[in-house]
């Protein structure tokens, strides 16, 4: 190999380190600029849970444009605070109860449900016109009985493990089925699927 050759393969190999120094160092940000946003790459949700006067759910459809909520699936069963759905007053809940109530601030349309049953742990909706980067609130009453001591009030650790089942319809009329778990802020978040 002649000395050129051998200067020309290190600059090379050189180079390449450093692209790879350069991929694994995180990103600088310079004065002035702002951080790049990670796009929404196709179906993603957030739910958050709230314990008020009556307890409610907000659903964030924060998917890329062109997906729509088509339906959403509740289960409690793996809840950390043993939760249930308490809309009837006397039934297998704790205290005061309070039924399930829909948005009627939203021309989402709410065109069918699985209703929650007293004492139960699942609850499904169906929509029609849930768009890209639109909420949806809704109020039912949840108890709780960690260790087996019932109360009424939920706190947000108590959603821990809370499943979501959602299934979207996509711009090009695909369907996608995603989910996610509440977290010990009473927050799920399925992240955003079809990322390349």
């Amino acid at each position: 190999m002649s000395p050129a050759t051998g200067i020309s393969k290190l600059a090379a190999l050189t180079g390449a380190l450093l692209l790879l120094q350069g991929f694994f160092e995180p990103a600088q940000i310079q004065p002035g600029n702002e951080p790049i946003k990670t796009p929404a790459c196709g179906p993603r949700v957030l739910v958050e849970y709230t314990d008020d006067d009556p307890d409610y759910f907000i659903i964030k459809n924060r998917s890329a444009d062109g997906w729509s909520i088509e339906t959403i699936a509740f289960d409690l069963t793996p809840s950390s605070g043993n939760l249930v759905f308490d809309p009837e007053t006397g039934g297998a809940g704790v205290g005061g109860a309070a039924g399930f109530v829909p948005d009627q601030t939203t021309d989402i349309r709410l065109v069918g449900t699985v209703p929650a049953k007293d004492g139960g742990r699942t609850l499904s909706l169906r929509f029609q016109n849930f768009t890209h980067q639109r909420d949806y609130t809704f109020h039912i009453d949840l108890d709780a009985s960690p260790a087996g001591q019932g109360r009424t009030w939920v706190l947000p650790e108590d959603m821990a493990g809370t499943r979501i089942l959602v299934e979207l319809r996509g711009p090009r009329g695909q369907s996608d089925r995603i989910d996610a778990a509440f977290d010990a802020n009473a927050e799920a978040d399925t992240g955003a699927g079809g990322c390349v």
